[in-house]
């Protein structure tokens, strides 16, 4: 057999063998190491979210039984989902009383501007501000992600859209319309416990108009 044939047929040989070991199954142990490995990250941004508090860690963590069973079954899992799962990074409550509206439409970009639009022209008192209420389009949907994309985060994408569609569908029932002076009342009142408890943190995020 020519030199040349000999090296083409060792390369073959070595080629199978990467892809047989790129194929190969985790062993329990390095599935316990990745299983440590992802507390640890979460445990990361545990520490960092108690480190830096927000008005909103200051209200409840559960929504009452009566807003809740109003709400669609979907949204109403998505709920579930997101007391159990975003608890592995902070407490649940930061975006339960968030200022973060996201406008009707789900997925589709046209209809969450035709709602932005006529929240604009029907409700200005929501634009006024920006403390209380942050209204853009897609604003949970690039947080959720955000939030899945931080290290020790085991959220996956199916779990993240249950999350999105509750916290959308909350945002604008909670937070506009019949509700919006209620909630306006209780993230004023937020704030201002905030401020009274964490005045250097109150300081930092006015500055940065981020309350």
């Amino acid at each position: 057999m020519k030199r040349s044939t000999l090296w083409i047929a060792a390369a073959a040989l070595l080629g199978a063998a990467s892809v047989a070991l790129a194929v190969k199954p985790e062993t329990a142990s390095e599935k316990s190491v990745k299983k440590e490995e992802a507390a640890k990250g979460a445990m990361g941004e545990k520490e960092k979210a108690l480190a830096s508090p927000y008005p909103n860690d200051l209200g409840p963590e559960a929504l009452p039984d009566e807003v809740l069973k109003s709400y669609p079954a979907n949204v109403q899992a998505g709920y579930k989902m997101l007391v159990a799962r975003c608890s592995q990074c902070h407490a649940s409550s930061r975006p339960l009383n968030s200022r973060f509206v996201e406008p009707d439409g789900g997925s589709d970009d046209a209809k969450q501007e035709a709602a932005l639009a006529k929240l604009k022209k029907e409700q200005p008192d929501l634009f006024k501000d920006g403390s209380v209420w942050q209204v853009e389009v897609k604003l949970w949907n690039r947080y959720v992600k955000r939030m899945m994309n931080k290290p020790g985060c085991s959220i996956s994408k199916a779990e993240g859209k249950q999350i999105w569609e509750f916290l959308e569908h909350d945002g604008v029932q909670r937070k506009t319309g019949a509700n919006a002076a209620k909630w306006a009342e209780h993230r004023r009142k937020l704030i201002a416990e905030f401020k009274a408890k964490y005045s250097k943190r109150y300081e930092e995020l006015a500055a940065a108009k981020d309350l």
